[in-house]
């Protein structure tokens, strides 16, 4: 029996990753999926859900629930964190409060990605020696933001087998197969640069580069009358650059200010986040459908499957031996982008097997990106210092690092208001 442990099984999420299991049922049949939350609010309907999908699809799966770390990390092969610490309302403050300070709030990039970071890291940090005492030898994947941060607080304070991963590259790879009509499993798609800063240096199927005939769908279609103005963003870096950007929707902020600065303002101060506890409530509505019967639906807001078949593809590939290539991966460099530091926490591909992942040669990240990816990396280690320390000198030092930051009594300003909105998350700074 194969031991998962969801660290967040309440989530909504969770669905998604029941999905993902039952499509890997073949290899996955037999395993015990244990759901632990610090709340047991959602974990009875959840466990009803498991079992009912599992029914369905004929596959032996045990699901088990939670509230004690220990009791779910003791014997267990893979660890998922998947949580969100302080919840909607912590991610709401990271975008409201810095962006009414006129600097741009995002809950992985700029202030608001520092502060989630001081949240986030203690908490992984500590399940993470809580598998070196109980399960050595298991794998962490996890996909908690901001993943490189992550990866990083976990790999300076722990031995733990942990892999960072980010959902961004999954769906921008979906979307490549589908815009150039090529089925993914014949696609190679290859990106690097730091979480949230990466860009497409290989796109390939069957040995041919597919680069040129991917600007040509993307700005060859687009009418001769209409202005680079007129296009979306990702199509002006496109331009610009000759690079695709794979997460285009967080770091737009770097290039385009005032846009990005109107749109964030209005929508963030909205306390329901624009009404995503609305479709939170709807999720957990629609799980109790799917109980009786309903269909399970990729389409709702909740159901999406990148990030599970991700994070469970991974476990899968490491289960079979699969050899097989991934991307949107987190790891200490060590020269697998050869103009970036080696302590530095990059994105880019490995090879997952039965011995975890090993990372590729990229190569060199293109010249134009090197100077704000450095500026990132710099970020990301004093936010991890921050994290680890609990010094506020440091903390102040990390915010000041950050692309968005271009004012220090702002700055300041930020840190302090940030600071009481997650006093109750972040016992190093207490």
């Amino acid at each position: 029996m194969t031991k998962l442990v969801l660290l967040g099984g309440g989530s909504p999420f969770t669905p998604s990753i029941f999905q993902a299991i039952l499509e890997n049922k073949d290899v996955l049949s037999g395993s015990e999926i244990c759901l632990m939350d610090l709340s047991d609010a959602r974990l009875p309907q959840l466990k009803r859900l498991g079992e009912a999908l599992a029914a369905r699809e004929d596959m032996d799966l045990t699901v088990t629930t939670t509230t004690d770390a220990r009791a779910a990390l003791d014997g267990a092969d893979f660890v998922f964190p998947g949580y969100r610490v302080g919840g909607i309302e912590a991610e709401r403050q990271d975008f409201v409060i810095p962006t009414r300070h006129g600097i741009c709030g995002d809950e992985t990039m700029g202030p608001g990605g520092t502060f989630m970071a001081q949240c986030t890291i203690p908490a992984t940090v500590a399940y993470a020696k809580l598998m070196e005492e109980l399960c050595p030898e298991a794998w962490a994947i996890s996909y908690v933001n901001p993943t490189n941060m992550v990866a990083e607080g976990v790999m300076r304070s722990t031995n733990a087998r942990f892999i960072a991963v980010c959902d961004c590259f999954p769906g921008f790879r979906e979307h490549m197969s589908l815009l150039l009509d090529v089925p993914d499993e014949e696609l190679t798609v290859r990106a690097m640069g730091v979480n949230h800063l990466t860009f497409l240096t290989e796109i390939s199927a069957g040995g041919q580069d597919l680069y040129p005939l991917l600007k040509e769908r993307v700005l060859g279609s687009r009418p001769k009358d209409e202005s680079p103005e007129d296009w979306s963003f990702s199509m002006r870096i496109l331009d610009a650059y000759g690079y695709m950007l794979v997460c285009a929707g967080h770091p737009n902020m770097l290039w385009e200010h005032d846009a990005t600065m109107n749109e964030r303002r209005d929508r963030w101060e909205d306390p329901d986040l624009g009404g995503r506890g609305e479709r939170l409530s709807d999720l957990y509505a629609f799980v109790d459908e799917m109980i009786e019967g309903a269909p399970y639906d990729p389409d709702r807001q909740w159901l999406r499957m990148h990030h599970p078949r991700h994070a469970i593809g991974i476990a899968v590939s490491i289960l079979a031996n699969e050899g097989r290539e991934w991307g949107g991966m987190n790891y200490v460099n060590n020269g697998s982008i050869s103009n970036l530091p080696d302590d530095a926490i990059i994105e880019g591909t490995c090879i997952v097997g039965a011995n975890g992942p090993t990372p590729l040669a990229m190569g060199e990240l293109p010249r134009p990106f090197v100077g704000l990816v450095m500026h990132n990396i710099t970020w990301q280690h004093l936010t991890v210092d921050a994290a680890l320390s609990g010094d506020k000198k440091i903390l102040y030092q990390a915010i000041l690092a950050s692309p968005y930051v271009h004012d220090m009594q702002a700055a300041k300003q930020i840190m302090e208001e940030l600071l009481v909105a997650h006093a109750d998350v972040m016992p190093q700074f207490a």
